[in-house]
């Protein structure tokens, strides 16, 4: 039985989205954490409310940065904390591998769904860190989302033109949603016009 318990459990963190996100989760609060003492001791006075939503923005990103780029490398020290021994995975630098033909659009499966996912919280939690209109919010996505498309081959990993495409499809639902409520609360309709 514990073998079994022992084998779903690595399967579950080491191999599963969830797993990933588990792992990247004690990184991503650190950030926020951090950032929030940093602005907390800053010479001008910032209310609680203003520091926790471009703390948690803080966060989205170091659990970003996180999942896109050292996953691999931070997985191994997790398999070795848990194990004590190496996970035998070995690690890639310098891959070099580039995907320019969009394709998604013929296997739509779970990774692609987790492309858009990722990048979701941008276009909410973005505007509180920066008070940027919408246009600007979708271009930092983006730029986000090509600069650690293109250090993946560095850090073994492959670029990818579809996970910038769909990257790119979650900020700019996330930002439309968010500017649409914000403006149906500033004005208390959905009208555009006068």
């Amino acid at each position: 039985m514990y073998f079994s318990n022992n084998i779903n459990f690595q399967y579950f963190f080491f191999d599963a989205y969830p797993g990933y996100f588990l792992q990247a989760l004690p990184f991503a609060l650190i950030g926020g954490a951090v950032y929030a003492v940093s602005q907390s001791r800053s010479k001008t006075r910032i209310s609680v409310p203003s520091i926790i939503l471009p703390s948690l923005f803080v966060s989205y990103m170091t659990g970003l940065l996180y999942l896109a780029l050292l996953e691999p490398i931070i997985s191994d020290i997790y398999y070795f904390l848990f194990y004590h021994m190496p996970s035998g995975k070995g690690q890639h630098w310098f891959t070099f591998e580039y995907n320019l033909i969009p394709d998604f659009f013929y296997r739509f499966d779970g990774e692609n769904i987790g492309n858009i996912l990722m990048y979701l919280p941008f276009g909410f939690l973005h505007p509180s860190f920066r008070k940027d209109g919408p246009w600007k919010t979708i271009l930092a996505g983006m730029s986000v989302s090509i600069g650690i498309e293109l250090l993946q081959p560095v850090f073994g990993r492959r670029f990818d033109i579809n996970d910038i495409i769909l990257n790119g499809i979650g900020v700019i639902a996330s930002t439309g949603i968010y500017y649409l409520f914000k403006r149906i609360i500033a004005t208390g309709s959905l009208s555009f016009g006068k």
